[in-house]
Formats: structure tokens, C-alpha cells, sequence
């Protein structure tokens, strides 16, 4: 995968030396992908135990909106704002837990439906209208700000990243979480307990998707009802697979996650300098999720010796 990326930027550099080759444009990839990797991070953690939660992008939507409402509506402060949706979040990500374990349906099916019920609920506490006034200064100021030229959102994605990797490679969670994807029945047989471990991958997951919407409030400067969608959402699983793809086949992993992101937003980027028309990005975002999906399909299998 790194070599692939290092041939991408090397041939995009060459043809458009004055736009792709700049500081500025590297800026604008890392900064508008920050989002996108603490998604695509929230969709890893059920991914891990075999679980999907494809509400991952309207909860930030919710979380997004809420909190732009909160500040501009209630008039509350921006610790509150956060604090709350954190915590919607979490609510969330339980409920999506408990129907998938104790209603037994299906993650994917069930975090569909779970999703169209907030993008409505979304567009009922919005009036289906954007909020744009009223939001913490100091929040937009973040979402566009640097720290010695490295956007302050990549800061923050990336330390969530970090976190992240640690906890599920280090850490007992992690690595159980890793075991009932393997095998949920033989994880039960040695003690691991199942239904609360998927439960609480899915709270985490919701925690981190109410965090990606502070993030995605600071980042637009405004919060608009149904206004990112698919158009997230794809990007972040075509990462996650392409991680379990490439960097180590058979399995998801937080490194492989964030490269699979860097190395299609670039292409991305480099075909838009080019002169691509704009559906292009999204035949390149499906193109990468199936081909990731296919090959991580078959590296598990491989890996299990079917």
C-alpha cells in the first residue's frame, strides 16, 4: 500500500507539479479526511467482532446538529454541547448493542434502520434547516486552525488513532474483541463474555461517531440536515477494508485503516486537479470498497484454511 501511495503522489505530482505538489493542498487532504478517519475508526471497533454499524455517519449528523443547537438555540457553552452528544452517542451505540444481542438481528440490518430513524429524527429537530450562527467561535476557529501548518482536526484524528490502535492491540478488549470475530462461539467456551463484549464495541463506536460530529461542526463552521451521508460513509468503509486488505490481509487494523484512507482521498484529489468530472470520486470510492472487501474476504478465508 505505501508503495502504491508513494507511485500515486509521485505521478500526480509530476503532472500537476503547481497544484497537487503544495502545501496547501496536503493541508486541505489531511484536514477534510480527519472526520472520515474517526468514523472509519468507529466502524472498525464492531467490524473487529464481526458486527457492522452502519449508523456511524448519521449519528455524527445528529451529533453535529444537536450540538449546533444547543449553543445556538439554548444558548449553552461549547463543554456542554460536547458533553452531551458524547453522551448521545453512547446511548445510541447501546441500543444499536442490545438489538443486535438480545433481539438477535443482524448489526448490518439493524444499524441501517437505526440510522434512517435519526437522519429523520435529524430533519424533525432541525426543521430541515441549517444552523450557521450562534456556534462556538473558538470551535470553528479549531476546525480551521493549524499547529505548526498540521490542521488541528488531523491532530486530534490522529491521536484518536493512536488511542485506538493501542486499545485494540494492547489491551485485553481489544484482543477479545479480535477473538469473537474469529470465532464467537469458541471465544464463549473459553470465558469470554460475548453479548457484553459486541455491546460495548457498539457504545464505543456511538461515542466516537457523537465525537465525530463535534469534529464535523468544527470543520463545516455550520450543521446541515442530511448534508454529508453516503459521501462519508463510503470513504470510511472502503478504508476500513482496504486496511484489512493490504497492510494485514485477514484482518482490521487501525494503520491499514488510516493508509486505505490517505491513498484513495489522494487519488481522489489528484484526479479532481486533473480535470476529472466529479462523479469520478464516487466510482473511485466504490471501486476501492469492493475491491477491498473482495480481497479481505479472501484473505480470511485463506486465513482459516476454507
Amino acid at each position: 500500500m505505501i508503495a502504491l501511495l508513494v507511485a500515486i503522489v509521485i505521478g500526480f505530482s509530476l503532472a500537476q507539479p503547481e497544484t497537487f505538489a503544495t502545501a496547501a493542498n496536503w493541508r486541505t487532504i489531511i484536514s477534510s479526511q480527519s472526520v472520515i478517519i474517526v468514523l472509519a475508526l468507529a466502524l472498525m471497533v464492531p467490524l473487529l467482532s464481526g458486527n457492522f454499524d452502519l449508523s456511524v455517519e448519521s449519528v455524527a449528523g445528529l451529533a453535529s446538529m444537536v450540538a449546533a443547537g444547543l449553543m445556538a438555540r439554548d444558548g449553552l457553552p461549547l463543554a456542554v454541547a460536547c458533553v452531551f452528544v458524547f453522551g448521545l452517542g453512547i446511548v445510541i451505540g447501546l441500543a444499536n448493542g442490545l438489538l443486535v444481542t438480545k433481539f438477535g438481528l443482524n448489526g448490518l440490518i439493524a444499524t441501517l434502520g437505526s440510522a434512517t430513524i435519526i437522519d429523520g429524527l435529524v430533519s424533525w429537530y432541525s426543521d430541515n434547516t441549517s444552523i450557521s450562527s450562534g456556534i462556538s467561535r473558538g470551535l470553528v476557529r479549531f476546525g480551521t486552525g493549524t499547529v505548526l501548518g498540521v490542521p488541528s482536526l488531523a491532530i486530534v484524528a490522529a491521536l484518536i488513532a493512536v488511542v485506538v490502535g493501542y486499545v485494540v492491540t494492547q489491551t485485553p478488549f481489544g484482543r477479545r474483541l479480535v477473538s469473537i470475530g474469529s470465532s464467537g462461539p469458541a471465544a464463549e467456551l473459553v470465558g469470554i463474555r460475548v453479548d457484553r463484549m459486541v455491546v460495548t464495541s457498539y457504545v464505543v463506536s456511538g461515542g466516537m461517531s457523537g465525537l465525530a460530529g463535534v469534529l464535523l461542526l468544527a470543520q463545516q463552521g455550520s450543521a446541515s440536515p442530511g448534508s454529508n451521508g453516503i459521501a462519508i460513509l463510503l470513504p470510511a468503509l472502503a478504508a476500513v477494508y482496504l486496511g484489512a486488505s493490504t497492510w494485514t490481509p485477514g484482518q482490521f487494523n487501525v494503520v491499514g485503516t488510516v493508509l486505505g484512507l490517505i491513498l484513495v482521498a489522494v487519488t481522489v484529489s489528484g484526479l479532481t486537479l486533473t480535470g476529472a468530472a466529479s462523479w469520478v470520486n464516487s466510482v473511485c470510492y466504490g471501486c476501492a470498497l469492493i475491491l477491498a472487501v473482495g480481497a479481505s474476504a479472501w484473505f480470511r478465508k485463506k486465513r482459516s484454511g476454507a
